[in-house]
């Protein structure tokens, strides 16, 4: 599945977001270094899963990776991918919309998103009651496993 970054978003639902991260082979994508406080942050976005699938998708640049859903590992931790998206809230009003792989496509295919993306990160807090509310919202008051979290392995 590709959109171009900073589009708007159309894929499962009407919303004001903006796709991040859709990458797919045959695509240019940027690639670079990313702080390493960012991808400790965009690790805490993958707890808290939104447009939950029954599918998966898997990693279009990784050889093999068709069988089974994939997996991301950060500091000895593992967690599953690929069958849900992550929402970040910018300060600037703006909402990002990612596939739960854009962390895959960071730590192995070294992916850089738009700065943008980044800074949202970066200027978020995902353990905040705020951020946990915004989530409910969107899922329309739907507990998406916030409460335990299943995406870990």
């Amino acid at each position: 599945m590709y959109f171009k970054d900073l589009t708007k978003y159309k894929y499962m639902n009407k919303e004001e977001s903006l796709n991040i991260g859709w990458l797919k082979k045959g695509h240019f994508f940027k690639t670079g270094k990313v702080p390493e406080e960012f991808i400790e942050k965009l690790w805490n976005y993958l707890r808290y899963p939104v447009q939950v699938c029954r599918g998966f998708h898997t990693c279009d640049f990784c050889k093999n990776a068709k069988a089974n859903v994939p997996t991301v590992a950060f500091k000895g931790e593992k967690r599953e991918v690929g069958y849900y998206e992550i929402r970040v809230w910018g300060q600037d009003k703006k909402v990002y919309a990612a596939p739960s792989l854009i962390l895959h496509y960071i730590l192995e295919h070294h992916y850089k998103p738009p700065q943008p993306f980044i800074d949202a990160v970066l200027y978020s807090d995902t353990h905040s009651k705020e951020y946990y509310q915004k989530v409910l919202a969107y899922s329309k008051g739907y507990d998406f496993w916030l409460a335990q979290d299943q995406t870990k392995l």
